[in-house]
């Protein structure tokens, strides 16, 4: 029913951190929704929830964090639609005339061990099987036959499912370091391919005349994107703590003809935008750079509006796929175990992103 945020992601286990939200969504009823979803629906027999049910699917208990309720409803309906490739259904014939579907779990040169579609391992040297593939297809079966009442009650029921572990409360010292001068890097050619800025920008639901600051603009590239996305009666404050990217974020801007932005020089610690005058704090590969974390998120605190928000994107120091160095990446675990105490809670997580950790907080 969904796909990993990474398999930097995938391979950390979570448990609880939010209550669970039991207001029906989008006209449909959790209660009810659960009942189908453990009954005639069948999904337990393949997915976990909290450690109870099937491991032949990815577990649930935080799908409610990852996907909205148009993607959650897509996947029900046809479950191949955002399908990652670690849930391919591998297809091994046996020379025998044995038709074997699951996922796979492990592989070599040689061998393949995969969970076939009744929960069971199967181990195969590859040498000794007729045939061997991958399709990119899911073994969850379309639930298109549901009303759409059915699917609004399993939509609003998974959308309640938020858990995550609890993170160390002790703090973890790291070496936070120098604020970054690549231009070259932030303007490379693979950037929208890696970023996919559009979908990005699309998840955070950015409305018209909303007030954001890019916190870390360097050389603009977010942040023409952001004073679009805001429209004439909004305004960006491109936020730097170096005059040299504040000049290079200008010049982006000026070559994209917009004049709703506006910029701020920081001194690190300090934001030095009005309390309560923003939306969104938008923090793109900066964060790791701040040289007082706590200090930073309480003025980032004080200048969120009632009900604003906190997005921070950050190279997953847990993928060995990062285009960045481990100084210039961080732990999901050391990015909740830093914001959190400041008064926030993640929201949602963004899991179409390759190689990055895309958090969305909101004050507690």
């Amino acid at each position: 029913m969904r796909s990993v945020i990474t398999a930097a992601i995938a391979a950390t286990c979570f448990t609880a951190i939010a209550a669970q939200d039991r207001s029906p969504i989008d006209g449909g009823d959790a209660s009810a929704g659960k009942s189908i979803f453990e009954s005639t629906g069948g999904c337990v027999s393949c997915h976990s929830v909290n450690r109870v049910g099937g491991i032949v699917g990815p577990d649930l208990s935080w799908i409610g964090i990852l996907r909205t309720p148009e993607s959650l409803r897509r996947s029900l309906v046809n479950p191949d639609d955002q399908i990652s490739r670690p849930y391919f259904t591998v297809v091994v014939d046996t020379h025998t005339g044995d038709r074997i579907h699951g996922v796979a779990l492990n592989e070599d040169d040689l061998s393949i061990q995969i969970r076939d579609a009744q929960g069971n391992l199967r181990s195969f040297i590859k040498g000794d099987l007729k045939d061997l593939r991958r399709e990119s297809r899911s073994l969850m079966p379309s639930y298109a036959s549901f009303s759409s009442t059915e699917l609004a009650h399993v939509v609003s029921y998974l959308r309640t499912l938020r858990t995550l572990d609890p993170v160390e409360a002790r703090e973890r010292p790291r070496d936070i370091p120098a604020a970054t001068e690549n231009a070259e890097f932030f303007d490379r050619p693979a950037r929208d391919r890696e970023d996919r800025p559009d979908e990005l920008l699309s998840a955070l639901e950015i409305t018209a005349g909303a007030t954001v600051a890019d916190i870390g603009s360097g050389t603009g590239y977010f942040t023409w994107r952001l004073a679009e996305q805001v429209g004439r009666r909004g305004r960006v404050y491109a936020v730097d703590i170096q005059e040299s990217m504040l000049e290079l974020t200008k010049a982006t801007v000026a070559r994209h003809d917009l004049r709703n932005v506006e910029y701020v020089l920081s001194d690190g610690n300090e934001l030095r935008l009005p309390e309560r005058s923003i939306d969104l704090a938008f923090i793109a590969y900066a964060y790791h750079e701040f040289a007082d974390p706590k200090a930073m998120m309480l003025t980032v605190r004080r200048a969120l509006k009632p009900g604003g928000r906190v997005f921070v994107l950050e190279y997953a120091q847990e993928s060995n796929r990062a285009p960045a160095s481990r100084l210039h990446s961080m732990r999901f675990d050391d990015i909740r175990r830093e914001i959190e105490p400041a008064g926030f809670q993640v929201v949602r997580l963004l899991d179409f992103l390759p190689v990055q950790h895309g958090v969305i907080f909101a004050m507690r």
